[in-house]
């Protein structure tokens, strides 16, 4: 029944009587609809915390466990003093800002801060110079972080609740009784990135509005400007304004870098509630976002509303079975995957490109915070298979992205390309995106924007080359070290190798084979950089020559990683890669020292790296070698030993939800091996009953026995053997169940191999 009594087939039985839009609505609702009756509550399972603390041996996830919705523009959370991330075992923070993203290398956003304090600014801690800080310790024991809610208690006895809507967010501060003078104070002038140009605030009434300029990521500057509109619902007692100077206590507006605000309330004030909005085209679409989104002011509604919009996304998925721990596991990792990339158009429709100029999305909502290198390895294929609607959205976001900055970039933060990693990401998540069914984007212009990256050296989106060293990449198939400033040549030529692979084949899709057939045998320019010798990939000189003094840990030449590593970065000709090392039994050999241990910010060495993205797909190889249960092993192993449902639980940066995209589908038991290639390969899932929506229809994966039995026997695609370790999607799309026979003891038998796109074979 909906909520109003009417019965699901009533309802679709009325939409019938309308246009076809709504007879394919109805289609879509029905089994949706169904679905959603099931659920339990989801977001229950979900720890915000997990990747918010270092381990022993890793680098830690670097998430954000604020209030935000699935792909959420607002995202209202803590910052840290000390840290650019919030940090578990450092929390005191600065204040509660309405920017962020979660997971990345280097700090981004964290704008228009909000501190709550017991007395006011303009008091003893007025700040009189650059070095005050506010600072107030969170106390663990009080803090709450589920999804689209958190709560926090500070040591100024002071009680922090945030719930999100989408654009928008709601907030109450609790004061204690011995409050002199409870005070909200902004300090524009902070932000995560530390690269602030110019802030202004203006004051009027119960309403604080104004901007924030500036931004950077990982040394590169990124320009953006965000709106801010917020409103107290009771009348403040004072305001005033601050710089780096002074405070100007009842000064209504201020302009510059380090400037910033503050609201104090009658010492009577025990609660103080503001709704707050943002925008990136201006404060009246803050505003208007705002009053859309929370009309009132009833924190529990909202954050009941974001509990259920968590639960509706989360429900894409249904796990049944399995331990506890390794449930909590799985919606964690499906939570992350699903905060970025972010919605970015206002409720009007309007949002600013990467022209800089105001454009409106049609009815299309225009994404944004794209982490490229990271995310089209796994992530965007989830995102199309369970959200296929807002992944073509997302296309057509970088499309649009393209069209308006001059190419696709690399890693989009706002509206401007933040020039982070390498490679060219952008035509392998279009690519794949495609391939795993979100095609309803301009895709003739999809191509374009990809075909002009990879064939003009002077392409750039806004001030950034889309492929730096094109030329000499196209000259002599590889990029060349050069010496001390060069930074992974290695790793870009086989970036630009696998980008160049996923292009050939949505031109393929296209229908265009001639572009299909060059960018194909581009791809097979991974030979230049494979040494026969050492069968490694290895640096290689100008004049042709390897880089002497070969290692195979050495991290010269390649990005955030080695030779080791990289050697496996060929997903798409794996049959070529496995004959050039040697055959399966050398390659099998190689990749059981490889997995032998892993690799760790202390030891490093040519190891197996799963907190990096280059080796996410280094354990189904033994699909391709003939050894499948290895790769269960692998698999199974890197899950257990590596992830947990708790603070330290991630082994590396998330990366905007990348290495959590790994979880859900490592669990899962399928795995996108090759961008721009829909299809999957496959090792033992987790849980022994799962369902989940793809493609709009139910897709039933059994697998009894999980997770105790970790090897596969048998699979089949309803009922039909599945016989080379690989689904492709126009199978999987279609599939209604996928049946796992599992057994206590490795089944040793290999079967076919799955399929390799060698460029030299496919080009004869």
């Amino acid at each position: 029944m909906t909520e109003n009594g009417m019965s699901m087939k009533t309802l679709v039985s009325r939409l019938l009587r309308f246009a076809p839009r709504a007879f394919a609505l109805a289609l879509v609702l029905l089994p949706l609809a169904g679905f959603a009756q099931a659920q339990e509550d989801l977001a229950a399972l979900v720890n915000p915390f997990v990747g918010s603390r270092i381990s022993a041996v890793h680098d830690y996830g670097k998430t954000v466990p604020g209030a935000v919705r699935p792909f959420g523009l607002l995202y209202w959370s803590p910052d840290m003093t000390d840290e650019a991330f919030y940090l578990y075992d450092k929390p005191v923070t600065r204040g509660f800002s309405l920017t962020h993203i979660s997971g990345p290398g280097c700090g981004l956003y964290g704008d228009v801060p909000i501190f709550p304090m017991t007395g006011g600014p303009e008091g003893p801690s007025s700040p009189k110079s650059k070095t005050t800080v506010y600072r107030a310790l969170i106390d663990h024991s009080s803090e709450q972080a589920v999804p689209g809610y958190y709560q926090a208690g500070l040591d100024s006895g002071i009680e922090v609740r945030l719930a999100a809507e989408m654009r928008s967010g709601i907030g109450e501060f609790d004061f204690p009784a011995n409050a002199s003078n409870p005070t909200l104070r902004i300090d524009l002038g902070q932000s995560l990135s530390n690269t602030v140009d110019l802030a202004e605030i203006q004051f009027q009434g119960r309403m604080m509005t104004g901007s924030v300029a500036g931004g950077g990521v990982c040394g590169h500057r990124v320009v953006y400007r965000v709106y801010f509109a917020v409103e107290a619902e009771q009348a403040p007692q004072a305001f005033g304004t601050f710089n780096e100077i002074e405070a100007a206590p009842g000064n209504r507006s201020a302009i510059g870098p380090r400037v910033g605000g503050y609201w104090s309330f009658a010492p009577s004030t025990r609660t103080v509630r503001i709704r707050v909005g943002i925008s990136f085209v201006s404060v009246a679409n803050a505003e208007a976002n705002l009053r859309k989104e929370i009309p009132g002011w009833d924190l529990k509604k909202v954050r009941n509303d974001a509990r259920a919009a968590w639960n509706d996304a989360l429900g894409r998925v249904e796990v049944k079975g399995g331990r506890e721990e390794d449930r909590k596991l799985f919606y964690t990792a499906l939570y992350h995957s699903l905060l970025h990339p972010t919605i970015f158009s206002d409720v009007n429709g309007e949002y600013i490109g990467f022209d800089s100029k105001i454009h409106n999305d049609g009815g299309h909502p225009q994404y944004t915070n794209f982490s490229g290198w990271d995310i089209y390895r796994s992530e965007v294929q989830l995102l199309a298979m369970l959200f296929p609607r807002e992944a073509s959205d997302m296309a057509q976001s970088l499309v649009r992205d393209a069209e308006q900055g001059g190419g696709l970039p690399r890693w989009v933060a706002a509206n401007d390309d933040a020039n982070a990693m390498v490679g060219d990401p952008s035509s392998a998540i279009l690519a794949s995106f495609y391939a795993f069914g979100a095609q309803d984007f301009d895709t003739k212009a999809a191509l374009a924007a990809m075909l002009h990256g990879a064939n003009d050296p002077e392409a750039r989106a806004r001030a950034v080359v889309v492929r730096p060293y094109l030329d000499p990449y196209l000259r002599q198939g590889y990029i060349a070290e050069t010496g001390d400033r060069s930074y992974g040549h290695t790793s870009i030529a086989l970036e630009y190798e696998n980008a160049d692979f996923a292009i050939s084949r949505f031109a393929s899709a296209l229908g265009d084979a001639a572009d299909a057939r060059t960018l194909l045998e581009r791809s097979a320019q991974w030979r230049k950089l494979f040494d026969p010798e050492t069968r490694y990939i290895r640096p290689r000189r100008a004049d042709g020559t390897f880089v002497p003094g070969f290692d195979p840990g050495s991290e010269k030449s390649f990005v955030e990683g080695n030779s080791a590593q990289y050697t496996w970065m060929i997903p798409f000709d794996l049959k070529g890669l496995i004959e050039a090392i040697g055959g399966p039994e050398a390659v099998n050999s190689r990749l059981d020292e490889y997995f032998s241990q892993n690799y760790d910010l202390s030891t490093r060495g040519p190891y197996f790296f799963l907190g990096n993205e280059p080796c996410f797909g280094n354990p189904w190889i033994y699909n391709w070698t003939g050894e499948p249960w290895r790769a269960q092993e692998v698999v199974r192993k890197s899950l257990r030993d590596l992830f947990s449902a708790q603070p330290e639980g991630l082994p590396g940066n998330d990366d905007l939800g990348a290495t959590s995209s790994w979880v859900v589908l490592a669990q899962l038991g399928i795995y996108p091996e090759i961008p721009g290639v829909g299809g999957v390969t496959l090792n033992s899932p987790t849980f022994p009953d799962v369902t989940l929506m793809v493609a709009h229809h139910r897709l039933h994966i059994a697998a009894p026995g999980a997770p105790e039995k970790l090897y596969v026997q048998k699979v089949t695609v309803d009922g039909r053997p599945v016989e080379n370790w690989w689904i492709d999607w126009e199978q999987f799309s279609k599939a209604s169940k996928v049946d796992f026979t599992l057994t206590a003891e490795p089944d040793k038998r290999p079967g076919q191999a799955p399929p390799s796109f060698s460029p030299i074979a496919m080009s004869r």
